[in-house]
């Protein structure tokens, strides 16, 4: 999964409708966005969100970061994932960094039951894919403990990427 920057506004509910158009105007002439999803900019790197926070800061926008994290386009996502993440408006799918931990299962003895383990773990994961040839999971971070336990009990590990 490839690290993003989201990037909420706090728009102003007085507004005019045209204010939003005025500030993805000037965006476009500074800043690479990477994507977008209503309230939220998505950037690649550092330059690009502090180009954007200082055209927040000329119009006087509230910002809020948040890291977020892309998942690759052939991931399958669960009927868990809206709670964690988000299909923007270009059909990436991103979850929220903070909420998340993403592990692969490791066979550490012959005696491993990698399949078991997983079977047990299905109801908790949000997403599933590959990456490099491994299989990759995610679950919401407050359940890592729980992935350890289970594995332990099948006689594997996770790694915990992030």
């Amino acid at each position: 999964m490839e690290s993003k920057i989201g990037l909420l506004m706090d728009l102003p509910d007085d507004k005019v409708p045209g204010f939003y158009a005025q500030i993805v105007k000037a965006l476009a002439g500074k800043v690479q966005l990477f994507d977008r999803d209503k309230e939220m900019l998505i950037v690649s790197d550092e330059d690009q969100r502090q180009a954007a926070l200082e055209i927040m800061a000329h119009y006087k926008i509230e910002t809020e970061i948040m890291p977020l994290r892309l998942l690759p386009e052939e991931a399958e996502l669960t009927d868990l994932f809206s709670d964690y993440g988000f299909i923007s408006r270009a059909d990436h799918p991103f979850f929220y960094e903070k909420l998340i931990r993403t592990f692969r299962i490791v066979k550490t003895s012959d005696q491993a039951e990698v399949e078991q383990a997983l079977l047990q773990m299905e109801e908790h994961l949000l997403a599933r894919y590959t990456e490099k040839g491994q299989n990759i999971f995610v679950v919401d971070r407050q359940l890592e403990e729980l992935m350890h336990g289970i594995a332990k009990a099948y006689k594997c590990q996770i790694e915990v990427l992030v």
